[in-house]
């Protein structure tokens, strides 16, 4: 019976898919032993972690209002086969988004995505806590995962950048937001108590902050360059560039100023960059649900 609802379809295959990447992952010596920091987990809980990821992604797609711009009826992570997640109206309505200003409609599904993986990552990651750095850094990585075999399927179709941004893109914005993750509470309080400025006594020591990205941020991008080689996606792993270009362009999109983004230089953070200003613009043109969060792509 038809309803005017949405109907949320995952293939078989993605739960075998990830699985498999899993299954490769977690024998991989080099992947294991995660650049100092020891990978330590199993195919299992790994598997669970991506696919609630998607799940959550393919939700949030719902939450954010998405189909009140797309051109269509369904939002799928692979378009010609559409395997990994398939998000559809159970009745066809017009879609506004040929109402966009034309330079902005190639540009507004690469954005949906980002909103959604934003949104998403913010679900399944959690509230930061100081104890629960070993899973965090899991749920990450499993996030990144699901990430580059989208980009795998999609290169498989010839596809690549047209639906969905670069997977590096899509790992400069999760990482970024993992990078903030130890300030987060600090700011959410400032924000409760009405104040304009987060008191520094509130944030988390410098060692603290130092020792999390030793032990999280750091290896979760080698983890994003290991697991991309053990996918075969050997360009990911191009795109997200050096360690050191990686994190300088982070710390350039942190300090939101659009006047330096000239100065990035990974594939992923230029994407990002693009992506940000035809975000807002874009956001002006949706119905977004009240409470939602609205910030930009790095949180």
């Amino acid at each position: 019976r038809e309803y005017d609802g949405f109907v949320l379809q995952i293939s078989t295959e993605v739960v075998e898919q990830t699985e498999q990447l899993w299954v490769a992952g977690l024998s991989d010596d080099v992947f294991i032993a995660g650049a100092g920091q020891r990978f330590a987990s199993d195919v299992e809980q790994m598997t669970h972690l991506s696919l609630s990821w998607l799940i959550q992604h393919e939700l949030h797609h719902i939450i954010l209002n998405h189909f009140d711009l797309i051109d269509g009826f369904r939002i799928s992570e692979t378009r010609n086969a559409p395997r990994f997640g398939l998000t559809r109206k159970s009745k066809i309505r017009p879609a506004p988004l040929i109402t966009l200003p034309p330079e902005l409609r190639p540009h507004a599904p690469l954005c949906l995505e980002l909103q959604a993986d934003h949104d998403a990552a913010e679900m399944v990651l959690g509230a930061y806590s100081s104890d629960d750095w070993a899973n965090l850094r899991h749920r990450v990585t499993a996030i990144s995962a699901m990430m580059m075999l989208i980009e795998r399927e999609d290169a498989k179709n010839g596809e690549t950048g047209i639906t969905h941004p670069k997977a590096a893109t899509r790992i400069f914005q999760l990482l970024g937001h993992v990078t903030e993750m130890p300030l987060i509470p600090a700011q959410l309080q400032a924000r409760q108590q009405g104040l304009t400025a987060v008191d520094p006594a509130h944030f988390p020591s410098k060692d603290e902050i130092n020792a999390f990205g030793r032990q999280v941020t750091i290896p979760n991008f080698f983890d994003a360059v290991s697991l991309a080689r053990v996918a075969g996606a050997n360009s990911i792993s191009e795109d997200l560039g050096e360690p050191e270009d990686f994190f300088r362009d982070i710390q350039i999109a942190k300090a939101a100023d659009p006047s330096r983004f000239a100065d990035l230089s990974t594939t992923g953070a230029r994407q990002w960059a693009e992506l940000v200003f035809k975000n807002e613009e874009l956001k002006t043109y949706q119905n977004l649900p009240t409470g939602l969060d609205e910030e930009t792509p790095i949180s």
